[in-house]
């Protein structure tokens, strides 16, 4: 019995431990991000390789430096389509109080395709040779 109350105290922590760190580490830079991949320029192209966007990996990655109402970023996470998943790196600046989007790269099944892309005609339309 002992035991069994242990392991479920364990797994409680280690549930809350993993939520606290998913909060952390989906900051602003990461929902500027992600507001760019679900708007009108983005949305298209990862739409059109991922299908809808259902959500996005636990972890971002990549150093993000602030500095008042300066800052740039380079992250990375993990985005699950309805079709299948892909994996984006964007770099972000901040102006003022707002992340941006300076350009971004979008890989998926070993193709890599532009973010934003500006024209968005078909499936190949944004892929990087």
């Amino acid at each position: 019995m002992l035991i069994a109350a242990a392991a479920a105290l364990l797994i409680a922590a280690g549930a809350i431990s993993l939520t606290i760190v998913e909060d952390v580490s989906k900051g602003p830079a990461f929902q500027a991000a992600v507001a760019d991949l679900r708007g009108a320029d983005d949305a298209k192209g990862a739409r059109l390789q991922l299908g809808a966007i259902m959500g996005f990996g636990l972890g971002v990655t990549g150093p993000v430096s602030e500095t008042g109402s300066g800052g740039n970023a380079r992250i990375s996470f993990d985005v699950h389509g309805s079709w299948r998943t892909g994996h984006v790196t964007f770099d972000l600046v901040k102006l003022g109080h707002s992340w941006v989007v300076s350009n971004g790269v979008l890989s998926v099944d070993g193709e890599q395709y532009r973010m934003p892309c500006a024209h968005v005609t078909s499936t190949t339309s944004c892929l990087m040779s």
